[in-house]
């Protein structure tokens, strides 16, 4: 076996592999191009490609509803706004998701009460969420954290058995499959993110999707004044309302529209190649003791393949850190990483009396969390690790390499773990 690369040995790992994304076609640049010669540059309703868009979510999904909005967070904030949220409401929450999944509950004057993680796949922890529930608990976010989706069939019992409204962030999983359904499918409402990085990429961009009509038309109002607002707006209540709306401009910019309509027509292939990619980690990591492969539950019909996050058991290496494990990976040549966000109930806003908000009004009463409050979500951002989602296949020789790296830092385990020890001393 060679030296370790991270002491001067040849790194196992020597072929440039393109990473860059999104993969924008010939295609999609002539849509891009011609939307902007015709000067379609903003609209004020459901209109060009904008409308297209939103057709290509609608059919896909089979639900009624499609809202584009200028950001998956705005389509988080629609969401919250439209099933109706009012001051002293809970929502359940995720602690371990993006920090979009939940602020927006606050931006409605809602409360958010953050709840644990599954130790394997970080998503929200449906056995623990059943000792949040209180009185004034009126609905339940998940997320579907890195591609894999929550198993919404124990999802939406729950929030039946509890009278709870569901959203769905949908913002790292285009695609996924929880048990024969797609993700957006299910709860009352979902939001997807079309930023740069996504499965569906518009630069910026984010769409709802509903098949409440209220909720919808809650949404319009609250993004998308005047024009689309008076045109789509029609429950009783609304009605008189509907010109002026909330007053904000969620709109989406007709051209990010344009690159998202691509994007979405070869999803399908995208989550394919991603899906090769991954069945290879899965491969090379499940015969090496102390790293389990990235997680698939068994309600996943399809993984949305968003990132590969596999396990890493510093036990099983005679208590390596993982910071070594990864510096000797990355010195080999593979791209490893490890999650950088902590869980929310670590950040300030959850832990501290005093939040520096005072846009919105907060919850004076809302539980203050502290470490080791939520301590599987901490467990799992401890172990948990990244192997890049390469946008297409890779090749046999890349992986020949990415299977000798693994099979060198396992052989040389010993040497880092001397180096390591030496090194703290």
């Amino acid at each position: 076996m060679s030296d370790l690369a991270i002491f001067g040995g040849e790194p196992a790992v020597r072929e440039a592999v393109e990473m860059a994304w999104p993969i924008v076609s010939d295609g999609d640049v002539a849509r891009v191009a011609e939307a902007a010669r015709r000067g379609e540059i903003s609209y004020d309703a459901s209109e060009g490609m904008v409308a297209e868009l939103e057709d290509v979510f609608e059919s896909r999904l089979g639900r009624p509803y499609a809202l584009a909005t200028s950001s998956g967070t705005a389509a988080l904030h629609s969401s919250f706004f439209g099933i109706g949220l009012a001051p002293g409401d809970e929502v359940l929450a995720p602690t371990y998701t993006y920090l979009a999944t939940v602020m927006p509950i606050v931006a409605c004057n809602a409360t958010p009460v953050l709840v644990d993680a599954e130790p394997d796949t970080g998503n929200i922890d449906l056995d623990d969420a059943e000792r949040h529930i209180t009185s004034r608990t009126r609905a339940m976010v998940v997320t579907h954290l890195s591609g894999h989706p929550v198993d919404m069939e124990r999802a939406l019992r729950f929030a039946r058995r509890h009278d709870l409204k569901v959203v769905e962030d949908c913002s790292q999983a285009h695609g996924a499959v929880s048990s024969g359904a797609e993700v957006g499918t299910r709860g009352d409402v979902a939001a997807f993110s079309l930023q740069g990085r996504k499965l569906v990429a518009a630069g910026e961009g984010g769409i709802l999707v509903t098949s409440d009509t209220t909720i919808y038309e809650r949404a319009v109002m609250l993004g998308h004044f005047a024009a689309r607002s008076e045109l789509e707006v029609s429950t009783p209540h609304l009605v008189p309302f509907a010109k002026l709306g909330y007053g904000l401009n969620y709109r989406m910019h007709p051209l990010g529209a344009a690159l998202a309509i691509g994007q979405m027509e070869r999803l399908d292939q995208h989550l394919e190649w991603r899906a090769g990619n991954f069945s290879a980690y899965d491969d090379i990591l499940r015969d090496i003791p102390g790293l389990d492969p990235a997680p698939r539950q068994d309600h996943v019909s399809r993984h949305g393949c968003y990132s590969y996050q596999p396990l890493y058991d510093p036990a099983e290496w005679g208590g390596l850190p993982r910071s070594a494990f990864i510096d000797a990976l990355r010195a080999e040549g593979v791209p490893a990483t490890v999650p950088t966000s902590l869980p929310l109930h670590r950040e300030p806003f959850f832990s501290c009396a005093e939040t520096g908000i005072t846009t919105y009004s907060v919850d004076p009463g809302r539980r203050l969390y502290r470490a080791g409050d939520l301590p599987r979500s901490e467990g799992y951002v401890r172990s948990a690790w990244r192997l890049p989602a390469y946008p297409r296949p890779l090749s046999t020789q890349m992986l020949t390499g990415l299977a000798e790296a693994f099979r060198k830092i396992a052989a040389g385990a010993e040497q880092l773990r001397r180096h390591t020890h030496a090194t703290a001393a």
